[in-house]
């Protein structure tokens, strides 16, 4: 009883002190202090506040409580003035949360971990990937108009990273990557292939078109789906909207896919889902069968995605660790290859950055300035953690076991 009463004391004690600790940082001063505290002991350059010049001095209680969704909302807002790729190098080139991140915890690294803590309790607690879940980013991503991305993306409406090697502009890399993944999947013609996720299907028609093959493209979106059925659609090339559980489940499509291939769906999948996927793979394969997995990488293991990016941009997205894909497949496949160009995503968002202005310059009012603002953010974020090679991009080759192949070909 002793022992329950003292718990039950301490556990107040802390939730008032957190309490006011939080009252304090409402006040502008407080919190300005505090910021500027952080950057001095998390060895952050004090040129960063050259780069970010905080214009509503509310913002200084949104950014020392809210971390980078604080920052990012201040500068949607106006509240805010900055030049985010400037400010992303600087905040994380050479710091304890950015590239220096696994060097040991400061005080600045451990701070950042408590405000992330109800995001990543979330997706440590639930499946934010569930079949009812999955469609929130679709809805709200993916299912946005096609006319940002018809400029943004280009011809090849591609949204994923490119491979940049020997390329001169940004349809020469998609094109590249679709050729790239083509050769992994040591395609033969009349050959059966499925898209899990697609996109806007066009890596599907290319896949056709080149591989003189038949393509079934699966999507949760309704919109890239509709899109790719007005403008790809032919006979051998066809586009299902469903989940990719339930075409993996359905006992029509078991076993009759030569090659099937994924490019950029799996950190839509969520960790907690990633052996069910692999089985969901082997499941459509034939027995001699080939897969292709395309899928931005984190180094670090974590549970849910940064929380800007979580509340904006792709809602329920957890980006895979080799520590959660590794055991997620290892039963079920052999790992053929395995290839990492992730700095050639930092190049592919550079130049949507650069497609994306060119939108808006055109068409002011299509969408608001806060989103405007929010979208030239999202882009110059995910370029500066390619460049720095804080995130990865990763392909996997992959053959059922057992398998009777004696090798794949290498490709590069």
């Amino acid at each position: 009883m002793g022992c329950l009463r003292f718990c039950a004391v301490f556990v107040a004690l802390v939730a008032v002190g957190l309490g006011t600790m939080q009252l304090l940082l409402k006040q502008p001063h407080f919190a300005k202090a505090a910021v500027h505290k952080l950057v001095e002991v998390g060895g952050i350059p004090e040129s960063v506040f050259s780069i970010m010049k905080v214009v509503d001095e509310s913002a200084w209680s949104d950014i020392i409580l809210k971390g980078n969704l604080g920052i990012a909302e201040g500068y949607m807002h106006g509240k805010i003035q900055l030049e985010p790729l400037p400010f992303f190098f600087t905040l994380l080139n050479g710091t304890s949360i950015g590239t220096r991140r696994k060097e040991g915890n400061d005080f600045l690294g451990v701070f950042m971990q408590i405000i992330a803590a109800p995001t990543n309790l979330a997706g440590y607690i639930m499946n934010m990937q569930s079949r009812d879940k999955s469609t929130r980013v679709t809805k709200q991503h993916y299912d946005a108009g096609n006319d940002l991305y018809e400029v943004m993306l280009g011809p090849s409406m591609s949204y994923t990273c490119a491979y940049w090697r020997g390329a001169k502009n940004l349809d020469e890399a998609q094109t590249n990557k679709f050729n790239l993944i083509m050769r992994k999947l040591e395609l033969k013609e009349g050959m059966n292939v499925a898209d899990l996720g697609m996109g806007w299907g066009t890596a599907a028609a290319y896949v056709h078109q080149h591989g003189h093959v038949n393509v079934t493209g699966v999507s949760l979106s309704e919109e890239q789906v509709k899109w790719a059925q007005v403008n790809l659609k032919k006979p051998g090339l066809q586009f299902i909207w469903q989940d990719y559980r339930d075409h993996c489940e359905n006992p029509a499509y078991a076993g009759t896919y030569d090659r099937v291939y994924s490019i950029g769906m799996l950190e839509h999948v969520g960790y907690k889902n990633l052996q069910p996927f692999f089985k969901c793979l082997k499941k459509l394969l034939k027995p001699d069968g080939l897969a292709v997995v395309h899928t931005i990488g984190e180094p670090d293991f974590v549970p849910a995605s940064d929380p800007f990016l979580d509340k904006y941009i792709f809602p329920g997205a957890v980006i895979p660790a080799l520590s959660t894909v590794m055991p997620a497949f290892e039963n079920d496949f052999l790992l053929e290859d395995f290839q990492n160009f992730g700095h050639d995503y930092s190049r592919t968002l550079a130049a949507w950055s650069v497609n994306s202005k060119t939108f808006f310059e055109k068409n002011p009012t299509a969408y608001s300035p806060e989103f405007q603002r929010m979208w030239d953010y999202y882009l110059k974020m995910c370029e500066a953690l390619f460049a720095l090679r804080i995130n990865q991009l990763w392909h996997f080759v992959l053959s059922p076991r057992p398998t009777f192949r004696q090798r794949v070909d290498r490709q590069t």
